[in-house]
């Protein structure tokens, strides 16, 4: 670990790993840290020829590194509120992960010949959810609740990505439709119980929403939504509003709870009071690339950490809090592009509000 003080916003960050290798944290999707904030996990990729990558934790004060998983595991998500992470070995076994020991427990099986989609998510009653991709070549959202098989809970032939389940509600499942870019309704919520799937957004033509993330109690989602205005004008290095909008369990309601330029993966702190996003490069718009903190109340935005240029959308800032809510976590692209993983302790920030 080492400490630098950012060129522009002049605060204090920690960075904790360097390349070559690509080492990003885990999605804004899920937490990021272990219950007692201690440790936040990421992933290494492997050198070639030497599969030393894997997830890792890391210690936020000492920046000492460990070895949780190995390269033969995928989707490594924590719990919101257990000390537990999930993971997947050889695309199909399903382990939860001990965050204090990284003892590895088998607790199931996904269907054969299949993959998951993104990462493993869970609800307080131990249900884990995720989207995967069937033998058959079909898409699917896949449910393993605890001592019993996997099952199938709906199919489709659109590919289906980022689902997660409610935290708090083990019978609704979002989810969206992949398309890379824009699509003509993205978000999607499925009822387990009763079979049924409803659009959560509802889109309109001219509209762009992508990134979206449950609140921690699931009570409300963040999602983007870009303003398709600027689009044609890219070219000419417009900048592009991005509008964090957040709805309510049911997406009966949603409001505008921050507009800036260039935004795209937001998050919600736990305590509902913050939110941060990440301002990239996109649609043919250069700009400096970073982190956004947004108090909800005020809709105040404040540029807080600098960060190189993205290689890929895997090198992605993709900040997300600690469950106390006083550090964001991020991926700061290397002078490669490629990400490494940064921390940045908001009491430092809040001084000079």
């Amino acid at each position: 670990m080492i400490k630098y003080q950012d060129p522009i916003t002049g605060y204090e960050v920690r960075r904790y790993t360097e390349g070559p290798e690509r080492n990003t944290k885990l999605y804004f999707t899920c937490e990021n840290f272990s219950v007692d904030d201690k440790y936040f996990f990421f992933h290494k990729d492997s050198k070639p020829g030497d599969l030393n990558g894997g997830c890792f934790r890391a210690d936020v004060e000492t920046g000492e590194l460990e070895r949780v998983t190995d390269d033969t595991f995928r989707g490594f998500a924590t719990d919101r509120e257990k000390n537990i992470g999930y993971t997947c070995k050889n695309e199909t076994e399903v382990y939860a992960v001990d965050l204090a020991t990284n003892q590895m427990t088998k607790i199931g099986d996904l269907p054969k010949g299949g993959q998951i989609t993104g990462h493993l998510t869970a609800a307080n009653t131990g249900r884990i959810a995720c989207s995967y991709h069937l033998a058959n070549k079909l898409y699917a959202l896949v449910i393993l609740d605890p001592g019993k098989e996997a099952e199938i809970v709906y199919q489709t032939d659109y590919r289906l990505g980022h689902a997660q389940i409610c935290p708090t509600d083990e019978n609704l499942i979002f989810y969206i439709h992949e398309t890379e870019g824009d699509a003509f309704q993205r978000t999607w919520m499925f009822d387990v119980k009763e079979r049924y799937v409803r659009p959560y957004y509802v889109e309109h033509p001219s509209e762009w929403i992508t990134h979206e993330v449950w609140r921690a109690d699931g009570s409300e989602m963040a999602l983007m939504k870009l303003d398709p205005a600027g689009f044609v004008d890219g070219s000419k290095g417009e900048t592009h509003t991005g509008n964090i909008i957040i709805g309510d369990k049911d997406g009966r309601h949603f409001d505008v709870a921050a507009t800036e330029t260039q935004l795209l993966h937001p998050c919600i702190s736990r305590d509902g009071k913050w939110l941060c996003a990440d301002r990239i490069s996109y649609l043919g718009t250069s700009i400096q690339e970073g982190v956004v903190l947004i108090e909800r109340a005020t809709k105040k935005a404040k540029f807080i950490a600098s960060t190189g240029h993205c290689k890929t959308g895997a090198d992605h800032q993709h900040p997300s809090f600690n469950r106390k809510g006083d550090m964001i976590l991020f991926s700061n692209p290397d002078e490669n592009g490629l990400g490494q993983v940064c921390v940045i302790d908001l009491k430092q920030v809040w001084k000079d509000w």
